[in-house]
């Protein structure tokens, strides 16, 4: 199944159930990023790229979604599609890796909701992860920077537009929301 726009959200501290629903209103199909998943009725895919995550919360995952992670692991594990993208000795984090999988469905033009790339505001629209899950941090959300620059490189025939509340993640274009939808 191919799309023209898909949105990808992560769960950043930004991301409220109010955009949630907004977004479900386009009608545009939903990449939920790790527990961005829980503010939608019903995305079209969940993208945990972490066998700990999927250690954690995989089990309260219900709905008819589609089920994606870049570990090898937790795709035998838990019977997980495993999506992986780029060279695998390359760092990555979940919501570069759902933005490469929204690509490969097709899309030409992609929203990011909930990508803040930054501590400053918390760690997620959820607080802390407890039970051994890493938090983002200073040093990882740099990390990041550099990966997500590498995927607007690799994807630069692609629209991709950068819609959260509050972000620190500079290398896409910024609109809002409101602009977005209307």
């Amino acid at each position: 199944m191919e799309f023209d726009s898909v949105f990808c959200v992560a769960s950043g501290p930004s991301l409220t159930k109010a955009d949630c629903e907004r977004v479900e209103q386009t009608g545009l199909p939903v990449v939920a990023v790790n527990n961005a998943y829980s503010l939608f009725q019903q995305p079209y895919a969940l993208f945990a790229g972490d066998l700990a995550w999927w250690d954690v919360y995989g089990s309260r995952v219900s709905g008819e979604l589609r089920r994606c992670t870049a570990s090898r692991i937790a795709s035998v594990k838990y019977g997980i599609e495993y999506q992986r993208f780029g060279a695998h000795d390359v760092a990555f984090n979940s919501g570069s890796m759902a933005i490469q999988f929204a690509a490969s469905l097709g899309a030409k033009s992609i929203y990011l909701l909930g990508y803040d790339c930054s501590v400053s505001e918390g760690a997620h629209f959820h607080g802390q992860h407890s039970k051994g899950l890493r938090n983002p941090t200073t040093n990882s959300v740099a990390k990041w920077q550099n990966e997500f620059a590498g995927v607007r490189d690799q994807l630069a025939h692609i629209e991709i537009l950068n819609c959260s509340r509050r972000t620190e993640l500079a290398c896409f274009p910024l609109k809002s929301l409101e602009a977005v939808i209307a």
